[in-house]
């Protein structure tokens, strides 16, 4: 029950991140790289994340399957890779549009996996949020900017959520995603200076300085990754996916229209009937 309730939360938060990494994304006169906005992003995520673990004590990791945390980074590095780079070339409805699609491959990959099955009534909720997103927005996906990105991102993803799910399974969640967010910080950071060559006037990338906003994301995204994180281990990652994926599309349609000047609005907002009737019915399954 917790899992869809804090996924969608968890979304409206970030759709406020997704908004300043897009805004400081497409600056005119000082943009973010992929690799900057995700690293900002990905550090501000963590902060609460670190914080728990070294105040925890008793977590644990299963020595013999440390070995998998080399293709889940593998997989985290592909999926900022695509999931930044749609952001920067598609509107941000849109967007969250296409990263529905991601539902499909989690069940499929949770299912092959995990041999995860879930209640026919989550099964009813899911297929009500995705067909309810599909059918209205059919008529522009041909138009959609940046659809290959957000499809390899859809896969990816649902490579990725089965897999983090099985890391849960025998490792402490919280020190499990602990190690996987230093590794893509460091990784991040080595991409960005690599990109950037500082001098003793300029030390670090001209975007930090001038694009305020983009500190807005520490407190969101420390708030969302922490929020995901307790939904996804609570939950199977399908519903988690569905729910997360759900209040993308609702918050993303509203911020894409009233900060972006996005059209189409009231086709939109025929979504939310439909995507409110399967989160209640992913809550009561």
């Amino acid at each position: 029950m917790l899992t869809p309730i804090l996924a969608t939360i968890s979304s409206f938060v970030d759709q406020l991140g997704s908004a300043v990494i897009k805004k400081t994304e497409n600056d005119v006169y000082y943009p973010a790289s992929i690799w900057g906005a995700a690293l900002v992003s990905t550090a501000s995520g963590s902060v609460i994340i670190f914080a728990y673990v070294l105040l925890k004590s008793n977590l644990y990791l299963d020595p013999a399957k440390i070995w998998l945390f080399f293709p889940r980074i593998g997989l985290e590095i592909f999926q900022i890779y695509v999931t930044f780079t749609a952001l920067k070339i598609s509107d941000l409805s849109s967007y969250n549009f296409l990263r529905v699609f991601s539902i499909i491959f989690v069940i499929i990959f949770e299912f092959l996996f995990l041999n995860t099955l879930l209640t026919p009534l989550k099964y009813l909720g899911i297929l009500t949020v995705f067909l309810s997103i599909l059918i209205v927005f059919r008529h522009g996906v041909k138009n959609i900017a940046g659809w290959g990105f957000l499809l390899a991102s859809a896969v990816n993803g649902g490579l990725l959520m089965a897999l983090t799910k099985y890391q849960f399974s025998f490792n402490d969640a919280y020190l499990n995603e602990a190690i996987v967010r230093i590794f893509l910080i460091v990784l991040l950071a080595g991409f960005v200076l690599f990109n950037f060559k500082g001098t003793p006037v300029n030390p670090a990338p001209p975007f930090l300085k001038h694009n305020k906003t983009l500190w807005l994301l520490i407190p969101i995204r420390a708030v969302v990754g922490i929020l995901n994180l307790v939904a996804l281990n609570l939950g199977a990652a399908a519903v988690y996916t569905t729910a997360d994926r759900a209040g993308s599309v609702l918050s993303g349609v509203a911020l894409g229209h009233s900060m972006f000047n996005e059209k189409s609005l009231v086709e939109k907002l025929f979504i939310a009937s439909g995507i409110t009737t399967g989160l209640v019915l992913l809550i009561l399954g």
